[in-house]
């Protein structure tokens, strides 16, 4: 009876594992192909194959001693008509995007900043949630305006930061690759203004 529960809970488990990668659509290898969801990128996309003939920003992102340390792909679809991302089911095609790349050409992440009357915090939260609700951490809140989320997963940390001010709803998503850690790489100035490292958002 033991070794049916144990095989019988086997199947159980591999099937939910089945489920939730099936979830993840994977991403076109190249940007404006097909729908691009910055929740699914792996890091592991080759950074000329991504941009393709796509028009993009190119810009240094530099140390304290002014030396670079990374670089911005700033990609917007005012450039490429025919460019698709999202965030789940949410379309963000019309922001720009800055992919963060590292000197030697490895995907450090990617970030969204946008300013919207309309206020959208709950579907970006359940748009998240969706995939990656098990990896949500609970952030010792240092302010309420702005507000920090954020879930780790194995292999990428998505940080959503929202606040408002004057009838206006300021959006910030940045997703980030965990071989990058705070202790060994200065994300807080790739990311400027993030705090990705939560060295201002939480309470000592």
């Amino acid at each position: 009876m033991k070794k049916k529960s144990k095989f019988l809970f086997a199947i159980l488990f591999v099937l939910s594992i089945y489920s939730c990668k099936s979830q993840e659509k994977e991403n076109p290898k190249t940007l404006g192909s097909t729908n691009f969801d910055i929740q699914n990128i792996t890091f592991k996309e080759d950074v000329n194959t991504l941009f393709g003939k796509n028009k993009y920003y190119k810009t240094s992102i530099k140390d304290d001693n002014s030396s670079d340390i990374a670089y911005n792909y700033i990609v917007s679809k005012k450039e490429n008509q025919g460019i698709k991302v999202s965030l789940g089911n949410i379309d963000i095609s019309k922001y720009k995007y800055d992919f963060k790349i590292s000197k030697d050409n490895k995907m450090i992440g990617i970030s969204t900043s946008f300013v919207s009357k309309e206020d959208i915090k709950d579907k970006i939260i359940q748009n998240i949630d969706n995939q990656f609700k098990n990896y949500k951490v609970n952030i010792n809140q240092l302010y309420e305006n702005p507000t920090v989320y954020r879930w780790e997963a194995p292999e990428k940390i998505i940080q959503f930061t929202y606040s408002s001010f004057e009838g206006d709803n300021v959006y910030n998503i940045s997703i980030v690759n965990k071989n990058f850690s705070c202790d060994k790489f200065p994300l807080e100035k790739v990311f400027v203004g993030e705090d990705i490292c939560l060295k201002n958002y939480t309470k000592k």
